[in-house]
């Protein structure tokens, strides 16, 4: 029963469970950052990362997504829960179903809706939850007989919300990067072969990988990501290497 219970919470999603906040936003380059004005008097110390949500289901996008995420916070002090031990635990909770509840309230609204955090939050024993949208992953690459700069584009969005259910700190924002300049009249090193046809190489550069890409994202987001407070630091000196806070943000 209580494992319905909770499926339960997460389907009931209304407008007033997720309404943006009305606080006026940051904008800062090409992101959006919004922070709780009275975030530092609401005692987060500990955060379960949700697996990573995209649209497309891409597995590999979203753990590039998490790594980098994790990466770029494991300096803010939390005690963090990762994405593997998070889906576990929920495993048990809500199950399957539950998870898919949760997964469609985050494409949906860029976050978790507020009953089902605090829920959520009781089941994993932390005091908030990050969850982060993949809005676009996106490579363009020149061909071999154009002129033009290859590039790469990430856009996501990304939500912190406690167990009260109050949403704390968003960001949203996509980044860009070119590759070098590919010039279709460049000298041919040699051709490489797929199946019945060939293509020139030019050895001419391609586009950013998505790593550095996401990388550069993330970075930004983090330097306006509340840190925890020196003097309850000493909850944490494990709370995150990379490879155990595995991701993490919305508007």
């Amino acid at each position: 029963m209580r494992r319905l219970g909770l499926i339960a919470l997460l389907l009931a999603l209304s407008a007033s469970a997720i309404a943006a906040p009305k606080d006026s936003k940051t904008k800062r380059g090409g992101d959006v950052i919004w922070v709780h004005p009275r975030f530092d008097s609401l005692k987060v110390q500990s955060i379960a990362v949700v697996p990573v949500a995209s649209f497309d289901n891409n597995f590999q996008n979203e753990k590039i997504v998490e790594r980098h995420l994790a990466a770029a916070l494991q300096g803010s002090g939390y005690r963090w829960v990762s994405p593997t031990t998070t889906k576990s635990m929920l495993t048990s909770a809500i199950g399957e179903a539950g998870l898919a509840a949760l997964d469609k309230s985050i494409l949906t609204y860029g976050r978790v809706d507020s009953l089902s955090a605090m829920k959520l939050c009781r089941a994993l024993r932390v005091t908030a939850l990050l969850s982060v949208r993949v809005d676009l992953f996106e490579q363009v690459q020149v061909e071999w007989n154009q002129s033009g700069k290859p590039s790469t584009t990430v856009q996501s969005r990304a939500a912190v919300v406690d167990s009260g259910g109050r949403l704390l700190w968003t960001a949203s924002g996509s980044e860009t990067a070119e590759g070098p300049y590919h010039d279709a009249n460049a000298a041919t090193l040699g051709v490489k072969g797929s199946g019945l046809t060939t293509e020139p190489v030019t050895g001419q550069g391609g586009a950013p990988s998505f790593d550095d890409v996401t990388t550069r994202l993330f970075t930004r987001w983090a330097a306006h990501f509340p840190a925890l407070p020196k003097a309850e630091t000493a909850v944490t000196p494990q709370a995150a290497p990379a490879e155990t806070l595995r991701t993490a943000p919305d508007k």
